[in-house]
């Protein structure tokens, strides 16, 4: 079964939120795939609350691409242009990106969205008490937000 293994170019360049508070797009190298890193973040920050509303993580980890589409249009109907909706081709890469980083986060090493014991990592995960679930959360969100906001080497 052939994966995502590289993450796909935006379309859209330089990416903002506009949230202040946003380490993805507060940080002083932004680039094309700033959206993509901003819509992880944004999916695990409100998969802690889902968590605490006793969603299970599997449901947590998937469809981010719909939630976040949902998410961007608010009650009145209104288009929230701040909410990072990537293009529905990103999709696949963005949900196997979010359940790398959540693997990561309960202590695998895995350096691939390919890496077969991600499935294992994130079963015993899922057994975890809505608390420690939310930090667990919260800890992936911290480690990705620092990975992604360090100064990249020239030619990366």
């Amino acid at each position: 079964m052939k994966g995502p293994s590289a993450m796909p170019r935006s379309t859209r360049p330089a990416w903002d939120c506009n949230n202040w508070s946003c380490p993805i797009c507060t940080a002083p190298e932004r680039d094309e795939m700033t959206l993509l890193r901003c819509a992880i973040l944004t999916l695990l920050e409100h998969g802690r609350w889902m968590a605490q509303d006793e969603i299970s993580l599997p449901e947590i980890l998937s469809d981010g691409g719909h939630y976040l589409g949902r998410l961007r249009i608010g009650p009145l109907g209104q288009i929230d242009d701040n909410t990072p909706v990537p293009a529905i081709e990103q999709w696949t890469w963005l949900e196997a990106e979010l359940r790398l980083v959540v693997a990561r986060a309960a202590g695998l090493d895995a350096v691939s969205t390919l890496d077969p014991r991600i499935n294992g990592a994130l079963a015993s995960a899922a057994r975890l008490p809505e608390r420690r679930l939310v930090d667990l959360l919260d800890l992936a969100a911290e480690q990705f937000a620092e990975l992604n906001t360090q100064p990249r080497a020239a030619g990366q």
